[in-house]
């Protein structure tokens, strides 16, 4: 029998479409298990790639951490140096560098505000305080300091200040510094803007 006889006898539209639907699944089946072993691949390097990002940020959040400790501590230490100069580089240091609150330096910086005896100091450690309008402790040592200050720049620093915070309680201290004879006028004129513009 010829090779053209022998095809002719065999091959039928019939054998045609089952060896094509047998092809078809066939591929289909070593698609699918491409695809599943891609995918698990692909979630196992998604597991390593997660992992590792954790453990990036951890080593980080713990080098932050060890970094804003060490210069806390540094901190604490130039705001209680002798030198009124390096308070006040202490104080510029924490206006400049520190966005959140921290309770331990801000008593220490209260502390300054009520005993330090550098009117500079007093000053610019008002204007860090201001850094956390909201805290209740800055808000009220600044009243607190109001009522007690007897340096005319001090005084004029904390009443514009308490003026800006718009701080209705700062109204009888306001009133006493007004009544109070012996303030130099600037003062008084200061406290008298400032009542004013708390009462409307």
């Amino acid at each position: 029998m010829s090779l053209k006889a022998f095809i002719q006898k065999n091959n039928t539209d019939k054998d045609d479409q089952i060896m094509s639907s047998q092809a078809d699944a066939i591929f289909e089946n070593r698609l699918r298990a491409e695809l599943h072993m891609a995918s698990k691949g692909k979630l196992v390097y998604l597991k390593y790639i997660s992992i590792a990002a954790c453990i990036g940020l951890i080593i980080t959040l713990s080098i932050q951490s060890i970094n804003y400790k060490q210069d806390k501590a540094a901190l604490m230490a130039i705001l209680a140096n002798d030198s009124a100069g390096a308070r006040l580089e202490g104080v510029y240091h924490f206006d400049d560098a520190y966005t959140k609150e921290d309770q331990q330096i801000i008593d220490t910086l209260v502390n300054i505000l009520h005993h330090d005896t550098n009117d500079n100091v007093r000053i610019a450690t008002i204007d860090a305080l201001l850094k956390f309008p909201d805290n209740e402790t800055i808000r009220t040592n600044l009243l607190a300091a109001l009522g007690t200050e007897t340096s005319p720049l001090v005084q004029i620093k904390l009443i514009k200040s308490l003026s800006f915070l718009r701080e209705n309680r700062a109204q009888n201290p306001l009133k006493k510094i007004i009544e109070n004879e012996q303030n130099i006028p600037i003062v008084i004129s200061n406290a008298t803007l400032a009542m004013n513009n708390l009462k409307h």
